[in-house]
């Protein structure tokens, strides 16, 4: 898909997963407010996001996307807007946070335990790491996923 495509989509799909946090249901309304866009673009960006990122719904209203919703954002789209860890930003996280850690540590002893930690999970190991992370975040990935394939993210996308 063309540029404009992928600076369209990928805001509504942030605001869209973002208002959902608030509220059961979103309007086209209540995501092109957020977003500053006019709603038929968001309604066209959430025509194309649908049923692989969101769960849109259309309303009979003449062809009026003032009332049409979103139900729900699936997992895939919150991995795109980051609010849903992949196996290799939960280790990334996982090791920074070790290192941090570490930093802060007084006792000789622990932050010498805690900094081999972070460099075995982010580096020594990162790939055994991301594989396993993957594994446990796979399942409740896999049991809210839609029945298509993950696609790559809306910024993605090619043309």
């Amino acid at each position: 898909m063309e540029d404009t495509w992928a600076a369209r989509d990928l805001p509504v799909l942030a605001a869209t997963v973002g208002l959902l946090e608030q509220s059961y249901m979103v309007t086209v309304t209540d995501i092109a407010a957020r977003t500053g866009l006019a709603e038929q673009d968001v309604a066209r960006s959430l025509e194309a996001l649908d049923p692989v990122y969101v769960d849109f719904r259309k309303t009979t209203t003449g062809g009026d996307p003032t009332f049409w919703y979103v139900h729900k954002a699936t997992p895939a789209a919150r991995q795109a807007v980051g609010q849903w860890p992949t196996g290799d930003t939960l280790i990334s996280r996982l090791a920074d946070e070790l290192s941090a850690a570490a930093r802060a540590e007084h006792d000789s002893e622990r932050k010498g335990l805690l900094s081999y930690a972070a460099r075995l999970v982010g580096d020594t190991l990162r790939e055994v790491s991301v594989r396993a992370a993957d594994a446990v975040l796979g399942p409740a990935v896999a049991s809210m996923a839609p029945s298509e394939p993950d696609p790559a993210p809306p910024a993605d996308r090619p043309g």
